[in-house]
């Protein structure tokens, strides 16, 4: 086997199965702790404000994958330019 050939892995893009399940198994737990009068998220993050923001960005997709179609393939009136002002 020549040396520097990738030959097998994962394919680039695909998530990584055990931080997928890390995620599953936290977002579980946090919906069971937000049935616990003792154990509730909202209290902490209220108390730590700097730290609730670092975790939950970290949450957040960075991509959005979206299919937009054109409708209509004319300008509002506010961009079309006035030929007359010229």
């Amino acid at each position: 086997m020549a040396k520097g050939i990738k030959t097998g892995g994962r394919i680039k893009g695909t998530e990584n199965k055990v931080t997928t399940s890390m995620k599953e198994a936290v977002m579980s737990t946090l919906e069971w702790l937000q049935t616990q009068p003792k154990s509730n998220m909202r209290d902490w993050a209220i108390e730590n404000t700097t730290e609730f923001y670092k975790i939950a960005s970290k949450l957040i997709p960075t991509e959005v994958n979206a299919n937009v179609e054109v409708v209509k393939k004319e300008l509002p009136p506010f961009m079309k330019s006035n030929e007359s002002e010229s």
